[in-house]
C-alpha cells in the first residue's frame, strides 16, 4: 500500500470515529429561514452603474434569505443575497454573527453571484451616494433576514442529496477558445441539495448549490437603453419553488465553483464566426427555460432526498490560506502578456458541519475542477463547496487556465502554482482538525 492511500485510509478510519463520536454529542436541531426583500425602490432609477449602462427598472424582486440551525449547544447560520459579491464584507459579517450572538466562524454569507443588480460594477473600496444606499439596503435585509430566521426555530430534521443539472457550460478558458463555450472543458454538473424540514417533514428550506455564472441577463438591454434588475438564473429558480404555496420552502441558492462555467444560453451573445447580438426582452424567456430546467432537477433531488435527522452536532472553523499574487496585464505593443508581482493574497476558508454533511466555503470564485477535487478528496462524501463568500478575492483558477490566458486569468490576483492545493488541502485540514 502506498504513503497516499495508507493517509487516506488513516484518514477514512478517522472520519468514521468522528462520525460515532458527534451522534453521541447531538442534540435536537431547530432551524428557522427567513427571506427579506432588498429590491432596490422605484425613486432610485435610473442607477448609473459605473462603466454601464443605467439600470431602469426590476423585472424580478431580490432577495437576502437565511437559515439558522440550532443543536441546544451551538448554533450556525447561511445568509445568501442577490448580490454579485458581498458588500463591505468584514463589516456585514460581523454585523451578522453580532446579530445572532454566534462566532463569526459560525457564519456563511455568500451571494448568489447574479450579475444583475446595481452594485454589479462595485468592488470595493469608498462607494459613492447609490452605491452606500444600496449597501445599506443589503445590510438591513441581512440583519432582517437572520432575525426573522432565528425568531422562527423549531424543532426540524435535515438531510443532503446529489444529483446532476445540465445547464451550465465551460467558458472555453483553459482551452483558449474565445467563443465562450467548450463542452469538452471541465464542467461540474453535480446538484448539491441541503434540504432542512419540519418535525412533521414539510420542506422549511433548500441550500442548493450549483456551479454557474448567474448572468444569463448580464448587460442585456431589456427595457429602453437599460438594464433590468434581476437574481437572474438563482433567483427564477427560487422564485418557481417558492411560489408554488403559501407553505413552500426557503430557497437559498448558492453559487457552487463556477469560475469558469456559464449558462448555456445568454440574451447577449458575444461575437465570433458570427455576429454578437442581444436578444433583449425576448431574453427573459432563455432565463425561463433554463430556470425551469434546473428548478425540475432540483425538485427531482429533493425526491431521492434520504431520511433526514433530528438530532444533530453542527460545528464549525474557519482558516486562511495564503498564496502569492500577480497581475496579468496585455502589452498591446508586443502583443504578449506582462506579469506584475504583487503582494501575497490571504484566501478565506470556512467549513460548517452538520453531522457528516459538510459545507465548504470559500471567499472566492473558484473554478469547476478545483470544487471537483475537493469533494473527490473529502472523506465525508455529502461534501459540497460554496463560493463567493464574504471577502472575496475574485477568479481563482486551476493552473491550466493560465496556459492560455484570458478574462478569468487576466482578472485574477493569484500566481497559478499554488490555489489549486492550497483550496483544497485547507479545506481538507479543517475538516481534518474537527476528527481531533
Amino acid at each position: 500500500m502506498t504513503g497516499r492511500a495508507i493517509a487516506a485510509a488513516q484518514f477514512f478510519l478517522a472520519a468514521v470515529l468522528a462520525v460515532q463520536a458527534l451522534a453521541a454529542e447531538s442534540g435536537a436541531l431547530r432551524a428557522g429561514a427567513a427571506q427579506i426583500d432588498i429590491t432596490p425602490a422605484p425613486d432610485e432609477f435610473p442607477y448609473l452603474a459605473a462603466g454601464e449602462r443605467p439600470y431602469v427598472g426590476v423585472h424580478d424582486p431580490v432577495f437576502a434569505r437565511a437559515l439558522v440551525l440550532d443543536d441546544g449547544t451551538s448554533e450556525v447560520a447561511i445568509v445568501v443575497i442577490d448580490v454579485t459579491m458581498i458588500p463591505m464584507p468584514r463589516e456585514l459579517s460581523k454585523a451578522v454573527a453580532q446579530e445572532l450572538q454566534i462566532p463569526e466562524a459560525n457564519l456563511l454569507l455568500a451571494a448568489t453571484h447574479t450579475h444583475n443588480v446595481p452594485l454589479v460594477s462595485y468592488h470595493g473600496g469608498d462607494p459613492n451616494a447609490q452605491q452606500t444606499r444600496e449597501i445599506e439596503r443589503v445590510r438591513r435585509g441581512a440583519l432582517e433576514a437572520v432575525h426573522q430566521a432565528k425568531a422562527k426555530l423549531l424543532p426540524a430534521r435535515v438531510a443532503f442529496a446529489r444529483g446532476e443539472a445540465f445547464v451550465n457550460i465551460n467558458n472555453g478558458e483553459q482551452a483558449g477558445l474565445k467563443n465562450a463555450a467548450d463542452p469538452h472543458g471541465p464542467s461540474d454538473k453535480s446538484l448539491d441539495v441541503l434540504e432542512v424540514q419540519s418535525a412533521e417533514g414539510a420542506p422549511m428550506a433548500l441550500l442548493v448549490d450549483y456551479a454557474t455564472h448567474a448572468e444569463v441577463m448580464f448587460r442585456s438591454v431589456t427595457r429602453g437603453e437599460g438594464y433590468e434588475v434581476s437574481g437572474d438564473l438563482p433567483g427564477a429558480v427560487a422564485h418557481l419553488i417558492e411560489n408554488q404555496s403559501a407553505n413552500a420552502p426557503v430557497v437559498l441558492f448558492a453559487s457552487s465553483a463556477g469560475a469558469d462555467q456559464l449558462p448555456l444560453f445568454k440574451s447577449l451573445q458575444p461575437a465570433g464566426r458570427l455576429p454578437g447580438g442581444d436578444e433583449g426582452p425576448a431574453g427573459w424567456a432563455l432565463l425561463d427555460a433554463q430556470a425551469r430546467r434546473l428548478a425540475t432537477s432540483l425538485l427531482d433531488v429533493v425526491a431521492s432526498i434520504p431520511e433526514a435527522a433530528a438530532q444533530v452536532t453542527l460545528r464549525a472553523a474557519s482558516k486562511t490560506v495564503t498564496c502569492p499574487g500577480q497581475h496579468l496585464r496585455p502589452n498591446r505593443e508586443t502583443g504578449t502578456v506582462d506579469v506584475e508581482q504583487k503582494p501575497p493574497v490571504q484566501i478565506p476558508l470556512g467549513v460548517i458541519r452538520i453531522n457528516n454533511i459538510v459545507l465548504g466555503s470559500v471567499a472566492g470564485d473558484v473554478a469547476s475542477e478545483i470544487g471537483e477535487k475537493f469533494k473527490g478528496a473529502s472523506a465525508l462524501p455529502d461534501s459540497t463547496m460554496i463560493t463567493m463568500t464574504a471577502g472575496s478575492v475574485g477568479y481563482i483558477l486551476g493552473d491550466a487556465s493560465y496556459l492560455h490566458p484570458g478574462h478569468g486569468a487576466m482578472g485574477s490576483q493569484l500566481k497559478p502554482g499554488c490555489a489549486e492545493h492550497a483550496l483544497v488541502q485547507g479545506l481538507l485540514d479543517l475538516i481534518h482538525d474537527e476528527f481531533r
